[in-house]
């Protein structure tokens, strides 16, 4: 085990030993645990001993970097009225507007769909005297409708286009883009198979410098991560048209998949 030292620091308690092992990428946390020799008779003590092995359990994680290749839009188109009809009525004619404009904004491979479609009362809080007291209470002022769409863009170089588009349109509140990919469940797999990929290598110099061999996996669990790059607006209301309108610039970045994975091996001579 003198080789070990180079790499391992341990501390024992109750038969099994904890090591710890430094990384370029940081602290590695190893559980070995060995197998303690029955001592019934000498003859199941010796096949024992042939047989013993240490487990190691390591953590690793997997990494995929990719340009989305799709990207989705929430636009919200909101009217208010005094009565709830004349505020779903409002909220139809903006609705119609936006969807007659998004469609020619749109490609062939793009879509739109209702999310959600709601009319809610506003309230307001009022104070009335009721002999030597005073009396707070919610009072209806008016409602307020909420059209909700969907909308998914193939052609990132229109993304810009889209969400103008849509301001301009009936739309009072933009969410978007999420950027995804549409090959994500491809690339999750990847991430995970550079994981293990990582932690067999980190396996195989621990056994090497243990003077012994990576026999097999004995645990493995995974979890998954995505990280896309998301840029959100909000407008209250679309502005009127200058002649000279700027497009709204929005950057594409990189899509980053992440497993992590956590596998025991068996390292036996």
């Amino acid at each position: 085990m003198k080789k070990c030292r180079r790499f391992l620091s341990a501390q024992r308690f109750n038969h099994k030993t904890t090591y710890l092992y430094r990384s370029r990428g940081g602290w590695l946390l190893l559980l070995l645990a060995f197998v303690v020799p029955l001592t019934l008779a000498p003859l199941s003590a010796t096949a024992t001993e042939k047989n013993q092995g240490t487990l190691v359990e390591l953590e690793a994680e997997g990494m995929m970097q990719v340009k989305p290749d799709k990207a989705t839009f929430n636009f919200t188109v909101v009217t208010e009225a005094a009565q709830a009809q004349e505020a779903s009525q409002a909220n139809a004619r903006e609705a119609e507007k936006f969807l007659a404009a998004i469609k020619k904004a749109l490609g062939p491979e793009d879509k739109v769909k209702t999310l959600q479609f709601q009319v809610l009362p506003i309230f307001r809080k009022i104070e009335k005297v009721q002999g030597k007291e005073k009396i707070r209470k919610d009072e209806i002022v008016g409602y307020r409708a909420f059209h909700r769409f969907q909308v998914e863009v193939r052609d990132l170089q229109k993304l810009g286009q889209v969400a103008d588009t849509a301001l301009k349109n009936g739309v009072n509140e933009v969410q978007g883009p999420y950027f995804s990919h549409s090959q994500e469940e491809g690339l999750r797999n990847q991430a995970v198979v550079k994981a293990l990929e990582r932690a067999r290598t980190l396996a195989d110099a621990l056994a090497q410098a243990s003077g012994l061999k990576v026999k097999r996996v004995t645990k493995m669990s995974t979890s998954h991560a995505i990280r896309p790059r998301g840029f959100e607006m909000a407008k209250a209301a679309p502005l009127a048209s200058t002649g000279s309108d700027v497009e709204t610039p929005i950057e594409v970045g990189d899509i980053t998949y992440r497993a992590h994975l956590t596998v025991t091996y068996e390292l036996a001579p």
